[in-house]
């Protein structure tokens, strides 16, 4: 070794200079590594670990003095980011820059803390956005049940024309003039909701189903006399459902009993809220004429929009003008007073838009009687809710209407 071949003179001088006179084998395996780098970074990590697991190591100041001649070029690389200047104190602990690198560093982390934060942030909003978008997915039908059934019972002017009842009720002309548009005719505007939504099923494929919600208003001789709430398949099943994320059997009296009473309890209040002071009274319904159209949505993922939007997200929708006084100027076509006209009789030429087909059957058409779960008077209405037989399908409807009584 090395120390073998060193003269009395070397010896005295090492000794002074508080170097070691003999390297131990762990020393010369550290100094063998920073000979041995085969890149800066590994070097200047070797050079670091020698000159601290050796401070008074053999070949401490060639080490030292390489460390040196390093510094200024991993500084320049180093103190304008956070990583740099935590490699540069990693190996430089004892660097000359020291002092400038731990208050740029701290001010770094500081800002590098609030960015966290905010991304944080970002994401917990993105979370929330995506949990809120899901749960409207999930309450859409009682949002929009709930809305008309406080919209139609509140109007006061059934037995008018369309367009008296949209200009003396803003709320009903805003939502019936948004998305999905109302299909009209001379006797009837149909608003149709649909959505597919899916029923979890724990260890199998889960269960897919489809509900519809249909408004239908309906006139005699240009003027409103009846409204309607309809959801066909035995729908305030399937508006249990979809909230709830559990299937109904039909045919199971128990389930079927409890879709309904979970349905009722959420029209219930609404009528009594709006009707206040209404009278309870025995009612048997007609049958409910089946629907004239054919659903001209397809099948979506996507909740509908409901029509009880915030005043922010109606401001991202065009809204329908209020209806305009009678005037000689014809609607602007496909506009919410243009479908209003037309569906009171106004406009007796042809449609620009080609109506709607009846929906075709093979099955013969039976009376089907709705099964009264409420009904109430209230001033010169009647608003009955009710439900489909138990054996019935087809152009049955579970739902409820409000009707003008004609004394």
């Amino acid at each position: 070794m090395r120390a073998r071949t060193l003269g009395i003179p070397v010896l005295l001088a090492s000794l002074l200079a508080g170097c070691a006179v003999v390297a131990t084998h762990d020393e010369y395996g550290t100094y063998r590594q920073v000979r041995m780098a085969d890149n800066d970074r590994d070097r200047l990590l070797a050079m670091h670990r020698y000159v601290t697991e050796h401070p008074a190591g053999y070949w401490i100041e060639e080490v030292q003095e390489m460390r040196r001649a390093k510094e200024d070029e991993v500084w320049n690389a180093s103190y304008t980011s956070r990583e740099g200047l935590e490699w540069y104190l990693q190996i430089y602990p004892d660097g000359q820059y020291v002092d400038q690198a731990r208050p740029r560093l701290a001010a770094l982390q500081t800002v590098r803390s609030r960015q966290d934060e905010e991304e944080e942030r970002q994401r917990e909003l993105e979370r929330q956005r995506r949990q809120e978008l899901l749960e409207q997915r999930r309450t859409w039908v009682t949002r929009a049940m709930q809305f008309w059934t406080r919209t139609m019972v509140g109007i006061r002017n059934y037995g008018s024309s369309i367009q008296r009842i949209a200009r003396g009720n803003e709320e009903f002309n805003r939502a019936f003039g948004q998305q999905p548009a109302p299909q009209c005719t001379a006797d009837y505007c149909i608003k149709h909701y649909g959505q597919v939504y899916h029923i979890p099923v724990p260890g199998a494929t889960r269960i897919d189903r489809h509900i519809d919600v249909y408004l239908r208003l309906l006139f005699d001789r240009g003027r409103m006399n009846r409204a309607e709430l309809l959801l066909p398949n035995k729908g305030f099943s399937r508006w249990y459902e979809m909230e709830n994320q559990t299937v109904v059997t039909d045919e199971d009296p128990e389930q079927r009993t409890m879709a309904i009473n979970w349905a009722l309890d959420r029209i219930q209040p609404i009528i009594q809220e709006v009707a206040s002071g209404a009278e309870r009274i025995d009612f048997i319904p007609e049958p409910v004429d089946p629907l004239q159209v054919q659903a001209e949505a397809e099948d979506t993922e996507e909740a509908p929009t409901a029509p009880d939007e915030t005043p922010e997200e109606q401001q991202a929708r065009p809204e329908p003008q209020p209806m305009p006084e009678q005037t000689e100027e014809a609607p602007e076509e496909g506009s919410l007073d243009a479908l209003l006209a037309e569906a009171a009789g106004a406009d007796q030429q042809q449609q620009q838009q080609q109506p709607v087909e009846p929906q075709q059957t093979d099955e013969p058409e039976t009376m089907v009687l709705p099964v009264n779960l409420l009904a109430y008077r209230y001033r010169n209405l009647r608003v009955v809710v009710f439900a489909a037989g138990e054996d019935d399908y087809g152009n049955a409807y579970d739902g409820l209407f409000i009707e003008r009584i004609r004394d």
